[in-house]
C-alpha cells in the first residue's frame, strides 16, 4: 500500500501531455525524415565565439569526465556497457571542440567526430538519446561558428541527427531537456536553413522561456548549477540571433533581452563569495562553467554585469524562487524557503526545505552535502535526504519524499517566509508543511538572525512528534571541535564558536561531495531538538 500511494503522488502532478508523450514513445520510434541537400554553407562574422570549457579529451586519446579518467578505446567505448551512463553522455557531447586550447586540436576533433559519425549509425546506442544529441549538435556548430572547417559529410551527419531529434523531443519530461532539444533543433534550423526546424525551435522556445525562468530570473527546476547551465544556453541563443537575426523572430530577441539579465542576477545571488555554485538541489562545481567564464560571455555579448556588495547589510528576496540572501560585513548566508520545484519535473530536488549555506569572506563555512553521482545507489539516495542537509529531520523522515534517482511524492510546501533588516542584523522566518500529515505531525518554523559576527537559528516544530535532529555540516577546509559541549570551528582567517551546554549534541565524522566522483572527509553537528524549540548561536572574531 505504502509504495502505490508513494507512486500515486508522484505521478498525480504529471501534465497530461507528459504522459501521453511517455505513451507515445513506447509504441513509436523516432526516424530519419529529412533528405540532405548539399548547400552553401556560409559562417557569419557576427558570431562571438568563447570558449567555455576545460579540455575533456586529451591528444592521447585520455579522457577525463566526472573526475573519472579512462584511456578511450574507440569505437568500443562509445557504448561500453561497464561505464557509468552519465560518462559515456559526456563522452558523447563534444565539448572538448569547445575547451580553451580547441584551436590547436583541430585536426584531433575532425578524427574524433569522423570516428563518431562511422560508429554510431542513426538510432544507436546512447550517442542518439535526445539529450547528448542536442548537446552534441549545438557543441558541434558552434565549432564550426568558431571557426573548426568540416567537411560534406559532417554535415549530413549533423543534418539527420537534427531531423532525427526533431521527431524524439523529450516532451515526455519537459524541463531542461525538452529545452536543450530545442535550442539544438534552432541551432540546425537556422544553419541548415530550414523552416521547419525553426518554427518547432522557435515555437517551443517562445512558451518555454516564460515557462522555465521565473520572474527572479530562476531556472524553474531550483537549481544553482542547472540555473548556469541554462543561462549559457540562453546566451547562445542570443548569439545565435546576433549571427541569423533574417531568420529568427524579434520575438526570441525580447525575451532573451529581458531575462537574461535577471539570470545573470539571479546567478550573482545564489553564487558563494569564493565564486562557486551553492550546493541546493542537485547542484555541485565542476559541471556548470565558472561563474567568471559564463559573466565573461555575456560581456562579450553586451550584458552588464551587477556585483551585490557583500559589506551590506543587505538582503536579496529571489520571492518567485523563494531563495533569501544575505550579506553582511563580506559575508554571505542563503536560505532556501522554496518550493522543492516545478510540480511535474522535480527530478532535481533534495529534501531540503529551509536549509542554509553560509560563508565567512571567501570562507565556506556551513555547506549542504552536495552529489558525487546520479545513478540510482544508497548514495545517491542518501544525498538527497533531508539529513543530507543543514535543516531539521523530524521522526527520522524526509521533508519531501525523495524516492529512486529523480523522484519526488509528497513534497514541502513552503506555508509562509518574511524577512527584514534591523539594526544592522538581517532576519529571515519561514516555515514548511512537509512534516505535517492527515495522521498528525508537525509544521517547521525557522528564524535565522544573520550580521556581521554571528548567526543564530532557532527552529520551532508545532504539533506533535516524537524526536527530531538538526544538522550543520562544515566545509572540509574549517578545523572543528566539539569539547565539553563548547563548538570550535577555526578557519584561515576567522574564528567561530558555539556553547552547546544546554543542548544534546555530538560531532560526527562524515562526506562532503562537491563534484561528481569526488568526496572529501568534513565534520557534522547534530543536535537534537527537545520539547519543541532549539535555538543554536554561533559567533565569529576575525584573525
Amino acid at each position: 500500500m505504502f509504495y502505490v500511494l508513494r507512486f500515486y503522488n508522484t505521478i498525480k502532478y504529471l501534465k497530461y501531455k507528459q504522459i501521453y508523450f511517455r505513451l507515445k514513445r513506447k509504441f513509436t520510434k523516432p526516424k530519419i525524415t529529412d533528405r540532405f541537400k548539399k548547400l552553401s554553407i556560409k559562417r557569419p562574422s557576427s558570431w562571438n565565439h568563447y570558449c567555455l570549457y576545460d579540455d575533456k579529451i586529451d591528444s592521447n586519446n585520455i579522457a577525463k569526465f566526472l573526475n573519472q579518467s579512462k584511456a578511450l578505446t574507440l569505437p568500443f567505448d562509445w557504448n561500453n556497457e561497464s561505464l557509468e551512463k552519465l560518462w559515456l553522455y559526456n563522452l558523447h557531447y563534444f565539448e572538448s571542440l569547445l575547451c580553451k586550447e580547441a584551436s590547436k586540436k583541430n585536426d584531433f576533433h575532425l578524427s574524433l567526430i569522423d570516428n563518431w559519425i562511422k560508429n554510431n549509425p542513426p538510432g544507436y546506442g546512447n550517442g542518439w538519446e535526445p539529450y547528448p544529441t542536442s548537446l552534441r549538435i549545438v557543441n558541434i556548430l558552434k565549432a564550426w561558428l568558431g571557426g573548426l572547417e568540416l567537411d560534406d559529410k559532417i554535415y549530413e551527419s549533423l543534418h539527420s541527427q537534427a531531423s532525427y531529434l526533431s521527431n524524439n523531443l523529450e516532451k515526455h519530461l519537459l524541463g531542461n531537456h525538452y529545452f536543450v532539444n530545442l535550442k539544438a533543433i534552432l541551432f540546425a534550423g537556422v544553419v541548415f536553413k530550414n523552416p521547419y526546424w525553426i518554427k518547432i525551435g522557435e515555437k517551443g522556445l517562445l512558451a518555454e522561456i516564460p515557462e522555465q525562468i521565473l520572474d527572479d530570473g530562476s531556472n524553474f527546476e531550483l537549481s544553482p548549477m542547472y540555473h548556469s547551465l541554462i543561462l549559457v544556453d540562453m546566451l547562445d541563443l542570443f548569439n545565435l540571433y546576433k549571427s541569423y537575426s533574417e531568420y529568427i523572430s524579434e520575438r526570441l530577441e525580447l525575451l532573451l533581452l529581458k531575462y537574461i539579465p535577471k539570470m545573470l542576477n539571479f546567478m550573482e545571488s545564489m553564487s558563494h563569495l569564493d565564486g562557486g555554485v551553492s550546493f541546493f538541489n542537485d547542484s555541485v562545481d565542476g559541471i556548470a562553467p565558472l561563474k567568471s567564464d559564463i559573466e565573461a560571455y555575456a560581456k562579450l555579448l553586451g550584458f552588464n554585469i551587477n556585483i551585490y556588495s557583500s559589506l551590506g547589510p543587505q538582503i536579496i528576496d529571489n520571492y518567485h524562487s523563494g531563495y533569501f540572501c544575505a550579506l553582511s560585513g563580506g559575508n554571505k548566508l542563503i536560505f532556501d524557503a522554496s518550493a522543492v520545484g516545478p510540480d511535474y519535473i522535480p527530478g532535481h530536488a533534495h529534501a531540503d526545505t529551509l536549509s542554509l549555506e553560509l560563508s565567512i569572506g571567501h570562507e565556506r563555512v556551513l555547506v549542504n552535502s552536495g552529489i558525487s553521482e546520479y545513478g540510482s545507489s544508497i548514495k545517491r539516495h542518501a544525498q538527497r535526504k533531508t539529513m543530507s542537509h543543514n535543516t531539521v529531520e523530524v521522526n527520522g523522515v524526509d521533508s519531501s519524499e525523495v524516492w529512486s534517482s529523480f523522484r519526488v511524492g509528497q513534497r514541502a510546501r513552503i506555508i509562509d517566509r518574511c524577512s527584514k533588516l534591523k539594526s544592522n542584523s538581517i532576519y529571515f522566518k519561514a516555515s514548511h508543511d512537509g512534516y505535517k500529515s492527515i495522521f498528525g505531525g508537525c509544521i517547521h518554523s525557522r528564524e535565522i538572525c544573520f550580521n556581521n559576527k554571528s548567526l543564530a537559528i532557532c527552529d520551532e516544530l508545532r504539533g506533535k512528534f516524537k524526536e527530531a535532529k538538526s544538522r550543520f555540516y562544515f566545509h572540509p577546509n574549517m578545523n572543528v571541535t566539539l569539547n565539553q559541549n563548547i563548538l570550535i570551528v577555526d578557519g584561515k582567517n576567522f574564528s567561530m564558536k558555539c556553547n552547546l551546554k544546554n543542548e544534546n549534541a555530538s560531532l560526527l565524522n562524515t562526506f562532503w561531495y562537491p563534484e561528481f566522483g569526488v568526496e572529501m572527509p568534513n565534520k557534522l553537528l547534530v543536535v537534537e531538538i527537545k520539547n519543541d524549540k532549539t535555538k543554536i548561536s554561533f559567533e565569529w572574531i576575525y584573525k
